[in-house]
């Protein structure tokens, strides 16, 4: 079993999409825990919308790519449009992201690094 840190973020309905998102994740996985949630600033996204931000680790047996797809399918059914060649500088319904490993100490962005302690990781 694999335990990756991931990111979840939404700057469209963000409370809304979060708890949706969050009921699609707890279904891959029943050992998944999340930080609290934070606002932050658009970081390389030309919006006014502040986003809503949070840390998760999830224990699964499947392959980085695998849980990606997985990932990429909750976006979808929660209304990202993953065919548009812009989506990644346009507002998001829900972004979900893999981190790394969380064995090999991944690399999470500084706006992210005062969540790791919910999770009992250091950055």
């Amino acid at each position: 079993m694999k335990k990756y840190l991931c990111s979840l973020g939404s700057n469209i309905e963000p409370q809304i999409h979060f708890s949706q998102a969050r009921k699609a994740l707890e279904a891959l996985s029943d050992d998944i825990t999340f930080s609290r949630n934070i606002p932050t600033s658009p970081v390389d996204i030309n919006t006014e919308k502040t986003f809503l931000n949070s840390l998760f680790i999830i224990k699964t047996p499947m392959t980085a790519k695998a849980l990606k797809d997985e990932f990429n399918k909750i976006e979808e059914l929660l209304g990202r449009d993953r065919s548009d060649p812009q989506r990644s500088i346009k507002d998001r319904t829900i972004d979900i992201d893999i981190l790394g490993d969380v064995e090999e100490e991944p690399e999470v962005p500084g706006y992210l690094a005062s969540l790791l302690p919910d999770l009992g990781l250091t950055s």
